[in-house]
């Protein structure tokens, strides 16, 4: 009796290990992916990076920048990603995906040589990074428009995508010395 008692606890165990398995796989299933299997988490993350990025390199540049057409681009800079950052921040709290907290790698060793330069180099460099990073945004907005899975986040991409297109045709008429 005793082998029967531990074979039905044995059976009993595995059909819930393997019940936890399948909901765990189970398409629509609102078990949290981590932020490799995510598109959402995916976009949230390169865009957070991106509009951090924006924010910071141009806060420089309103402090460092010679030309006063690259100053008042760059307060245009902060003023409109700040926001941006703010909405896409909302979104992801809704959507529990956490927010880059800081620069990545590449950001930040441009935020670090940017800051050793001055006049005409500075904003010949920031305006060449803006150019990039814009054309770089809009490259991710385009094709995340058909990876995301919610509302919220595809509506945010539609919004955006003209305001970086408008950034990126701004850099692109900035000139520099």
């Amino acid at each position: 009796m005793h082998t029967n008692t531990s074979l039905k606890v044995l059976l009993l165990a595995g059909a819930c290990a393997l019940a936890s398995s399948v909901h765990a796989q189970a398409p629509g299933s609102s078990s949290p992916k981590t932020a490799a299997e995510s598109p959402n988490a995916a976009f949230v993350k390169q865009a957070g990076q991106g509009g951090m990025a924006e924010v910071e390199l141009s806060k420089l540049a309103v402090a460092s920048a010679k030309s006063p057409q690259v100053r008042s681009f760059a307060q245009k800079m902060v003023d409109d990603h700040t926001e941006n950052n703010k909405q896409l921040a909302t979104i992801a709290a809704h959507e529990n995906i956490q927010m880059p907290k800081e620069l990545d790698s590449e950001h930040a060793q441009l935020r670090d040589k940017l800051a050793g330069e001055k006049g005409s180099d500075f904003d010949r460099d920031y305006v060449d990074a803006m150019r990039a990073d814009h054309q770089k945004m809009g490259d991710l907005l385009k094709s995340s428009e058909g990876t995301v899975n919610t509302d919220e986040l595809r509506t945010f991409i539609k919004k955006t995508q003209p305001v970086v297109a408008h950034h990126l045709s701004m850099a692109r008429d900035l000139k520099t010395e």
